[in-house]
């Protein structure tokens, strides 16, 4: 069964998009759609404890090694689904579980994202459509 939970809070400006979201209760079970901007690993891991599951997408310089493999379907644009756990000194005392790394190149533009997510039993084109669905949220405020 798929639940949508949608929530919005309004703000001035001034106020970081990611102190608001680590201050919403989100229902067990919820999947949180996370721009790249606010990146906060402590919180994707209190999500994780709380059963709250998050797709974003995975900075450059992120150090990681992968633990394992699976094969994808190459013509559906989806560029691999890896489980990996990251190995940077700081971020690896933060987050010392493994996740999921998710590539998908967008048939549109031509570009090519990569995506984190606590989600393993999602198909990775899942993933790719929960944080596309999510930019029509940017659209709508340009």
């Amino acid at each position: 069964m798929l639940v949508i939970y949608r929530s919005v809070t309004i703000t001035e400006g001034k106020k970081h998009d990611v102190t608001v979201g680590r201050m919403l209760n989100f229902p067990k079970g919820s999947m949180v759609a996370i721009d790249i901007a606010y990146n906060d690993y402590a919180w994707y891991k209190q999500l994780t404890d709380r059963d709250i599951f998050f797709v974003t997408r995975l900075k450059n310089n992120a150090k990681y090694r992968i633990i394992d493999r699976r094969s994808v379907l190459k013509n559906k644009g989806l560029t691999c689904d890896q489980t990996i756990e990251f190995t940077g000194p700081q971020l690896s005392k933060k987050w010392p579980v493994q996740l999921r790394r998710v590539g998908y190149r967008d048939a549109e533009t031509g570009k090519h994202y990569v995506f984190l997510t606590n989600k393993f039993k999602l198909a990775v084109k899942t993933i790719a459509d929960i944080y596309k669905a999510r930019w029509h949220v940017e659209l709508f405020f340009k």
